[in-house]
């Protein structure tokens, strides 16, 4: 147990650190049950504190909440997948890396609470009964192509079941999000089309995010045939994309699919209008981080003036300098200084700035030395201080000679950190 909260009606009768074995006899799997169990007005605790064993008895007003807090959403183990999807990023990662980002994860709790995507393809129908139940919503599901026979040519399993999982949840009422990783020549072009106007007939989710495939430098071994979207295909994608949503807005009233930043940046398109995404329901799949990254950027110059920069620059990988371009010619009299890294990690197509390691950023900075002592990362290189590549922020910091301000990835910020003194 990693937190009792303040106001914890348990508060004096649990400890942190201490083992949850029970809630008034049942063992809970995972966080839904200590939330679903402790609703009751008088709940048993059984713990275990060191080497003793405990019962506590805790008597509360019906519906109010334990306020316990856990370090792990699942206790008995991540439901893993069991699909054999061809284009799976995990089997084209290099050695070497955190052995969290082996994990591959197709558990519907995990969806629920950190807005990871799902398959269907494994649930059984306890899962959907329970699903349904306890209404968990939203879920963040992998459909790829509505064709069976296509779907399980890219994923393998029980692709079928899959479908009808999606099907029976979304009649349920329930709030779903879908994405679509295209691959060229397989589920791009007319089948995109032809899955899009299924989203729309029989399956209206609350949004369709469309992404690229990503293509590391082990790709050829792993994933052989498959190849990354060029300029030309990415304009031909966003063309369908377009005609999808004019579709949607007149049976829905809402266009419901989106394209990731990733293509407009390829064809050389500029981002649509912040309303045309509709919330940005698909912003941590990469779909209108750029727009809405700009309209922060936009308003917080509007009030508050762009300034100067100062000493502090800023990394990027080689997919956001354009968009890192447009805010950098915003500012007076300089601009500020933009260090672009490759990514060597997983070389291949992988450009987006998240997916850089540790020694590409040291990388970049003995290529190329900024003027100033301190640079601006994005937060989403590191996960607990560390970078993909397990290398902590200070040992980059040593390597590179710099220090390294890691900041929050909206418009706001970056502009408050760029100008600080």
């Amino acid at each position: 147990m990693l937190e009792v909260r303040e106001e914890s009606p348990c508060r004096g009768m649990v400890e942190e650190g201490d083992l949850l074995l029970a809630i008034s006899g049942k063992r809970p799997r995972d966080i839904i049950d200590c939330l679903e169990w402790g609703d009751a007005a008088r709940v048993r605790l059984d713990l275990r504190r060191g080497e003793r064993d405990l019962s506590r008895a805790v008597r509360k007003e019906e519906g109010t909440p334990l306020g316990l807090v856990f370090d792990e959403p699942v206790f008995d183990g991540v439901m893993t997948c069991r699909n054999r999807c061809r284009f799976c990023f995990i089997d084209q990662m290099p050695p070497g890396l955190r052995p969290s980002l082996y994990l591959k994860d197709d558990d519907y709790r995990l969806s629920f609470y950190y807005g990871n995507f799902i398959t269907l393809n494994n649930l059984g129908r306890e899962d959907l009964r329970r699903i349904e139940r306890l209404r968990l919503a939203p879920l963040y599901v992998s459909l790829h192509a509505t064709d069976a026979r296509l779907r399980s040519y890219l994923m393998g399993g029980n692709a079928r079941r899959g479908l009808e999982a999606l099907e029976r949840l979304l009649r349920a009422g329930l709030e779903i999000h879908l994405q679509v990783v295209a691959c060229p020549g397989l589920n791009d072009g007319e089948a995109l089309r032809r899955t899009c106007g299924e989203v729309l007939a029989r399956f209206p989710a609350a949004s369709l995010g469309v992404v690229p495939i990503g293509l590391t430098g082990r790709a050829p071994q792993v994933a052989p045939g498959l190849v990354p979207f060029d300029g030309g295909r990415a304009a031909e994608l966003l063309q369908t994309v377009r005609e999808i949503q004019e579709r949607s807005l007149e049976m829905h009233g809402r266009r419901m699919v989106h394209a990731a930043d990733e293509f407009y940046l390829l064809a050389g398109e500029d981002f649509p209008e912040a309303a045309a995404y509709e919330g940005y329901p698909q912003l941590e799949n990469g779909v209108g981080m750029a727009r809405k990254f700009l309209e922060e950027a936009r308003e917080h110059a509007a009030v508050k003036g762009s300034g100067e920069a100062g000493k502090r620059g800023l990394l990027t990988g080689e997919a956001g300098k354009s968009v890192i371009g447009r805010l950098q010619a915003s500012f007076s009299p300089h601009g500020f200084e933009v260090v672009v890294a490759q990514n060597r990690l997983f070389g291949g197509t992988v450009t987006v700035t998240s997916l850089l390691g540790g020694r590409d950023v040291a990388a970049a900075l003995r290529r190329y030395r900024p003027r100033g002592d301190t640079l601006l990362i994005p937060e989403s290189l590191l996960r607990e201080g560390r970078f993909l590549d397990d290398l902590t922020l200070e040992e980059v910091e040593e390597e590179a000679g710099y220090r390294l301000l890691p900041t929050a990835v909206n418009g706001d910020c970056l502009l408050e950190a760029l100008t600080a003194r």
